[in-house]
């Protein structure tokens, strides 16, 4: 059942520097890191449930995911004066559909779908309802877009970002990275071999998962699947401690184009080595051999016990990816990049 529209909005008291940040859920992670960044950047954040209203007063809304209807808050924007209505920002760290598809076809499909959600969204059958979503998500932003509601647009892949270039959308890179609240240092012993985070919703990752685990532990790999299945997911300080106690983290994406690097982010600032298949480069500043490992599908089981095996290059990989991570890719850095544009957007419609 849709939550119920909360008719009284926070008010935020420094109007000049305010800036009202989505949450998706209670408890929102990413609205609390996000948060977080901005207070160390002098702005003063509120959080709000994405099913409320916009707080009063405030310059900025910061969106995220989008993991809910995107769409509700640039409805809200738009009926607001434009001299009184915050500008607004969209960090879109979800995927593209199949990059093969033809741009201006994949931009057409993708305002059917978004036209069409508010019908989607009454099914009953919840696999309806997730059906297409990522070119919901491409109608839902050009939509915007061509309203004059969004104001900067940020992602999290460097290859999306030159995608919307070229569709005329000005995208800032705001590449993942680490953050405080991701990582520690806790010197524990890595007693686990392997480690898989995520669930198994995906047929590809489900398929390529289960051939490699089997054939892990036949060669005497300790493997742990952290999936909701086997174990449960791990969050927070959890995940923390069982990143320090592993030697490696397992990387699968769910398709071959996907951009997966929120989950270097997570595992490498813990000094877990990233052992990954090939990626396309979404974040051009993660190199492998440098600051992960990669090899082919079929390589990847000889690859996992070659960094077992030579503990002193698993650790100089995973040193380097710890220094990436927490100084050049800093999540910090990315919300700092986000909040330059948008501060240049505010002076521009200011003059």
């Amino acid at each position: 059942m849709e939550e119920k529209r909360d008719q009284r909005p926070k008010t935020v008291k420094k109007a000049a520097t305010s800036v009202a940040v989505i949450q998706w859920e209670k408890g929102d992670g990413i609205s609390e890191i996000i948060a977080d960044e901005l207070s160390a950047l002098g702005y003063t954040p509120v959080t709000f449930l994405f099913s409320s209203s916009i707080p009063e007063g405030v310059s900025f809304v910061f969106s995220f995911g989008p993991y809910g209807d995107f769409l509700r808050a640039p409805y809200e924007l738009a009926k607001m004066p434009p001299k009184k209505r915050p500008k607004f920002i969209h960090w879109n760290t979800e995927g593209l559909p199949d990059l093969r598809i033809p741009r201006l076809f994949m931009r057409a499909i993708g305002n059917v779908r978004s036209r069409l959600d508010p019908c989607i969204r009454l099914m009953r059958e919840h696999w309806a309802r997730q059906r297409m979503l990522r070119f919901r998500y491409v109608g839902d932003y050009y939509r915007v877009h061509a309203a004059g509601l969004l104001d900067v647009f940020a992602d999290s892949s460097a290859i999306y970002a030159r995608w919307h270039a070229t569709q005329g959308l000005q995208t800032v890179h705001a590449p993942w990275g680490g953050t405080r609240r991701w990582y520690r240092r806790l010197q524990l012993e890595r007693d686990i071999d392997v480690l898989w985070m995520g669930g198994l919703n995906s047929r590809r990752r489900n398929r390529l998962l289960t051939k490699l685990c089997p054939e892990l532990t036949r060669r005497g790999m300790s493997v742990y699947l952290a999936d909701g299945l086997n174990n449960p997911f791990i969050f927070g300080d959890e995940r923390i401690e069982f990143l320090n106690r592993s030697k490696i983290t397992l990387n699968l994406t769910r398709t071959w184009y996907d951009d997966n690097f929120s989950r270097f982010a997570i595992a490498a600032p813990n000094s877990s080595l990233v052992i990954s298949e090939p990626m396309l480069p979404h974040s051009p500043r993660v190199i492998p051999g440098v600051h992960y490992a990669e090899a082919p599908i079929e390589q990847l089981a000889d690859q996992i016990e070659h960094y077992l095996a030579h503990e002193d290059e698993r650790q100089e990989i995973a040193e380097n990816a710890f220094a990436l991570f927490t100084e050049e890719l800093s999540f910090s850095k990315s919300i700092a990049d986000i909040m330059a544009a948008a501060e240049q957007t505010r002076a521009g419609g200011e003059r």
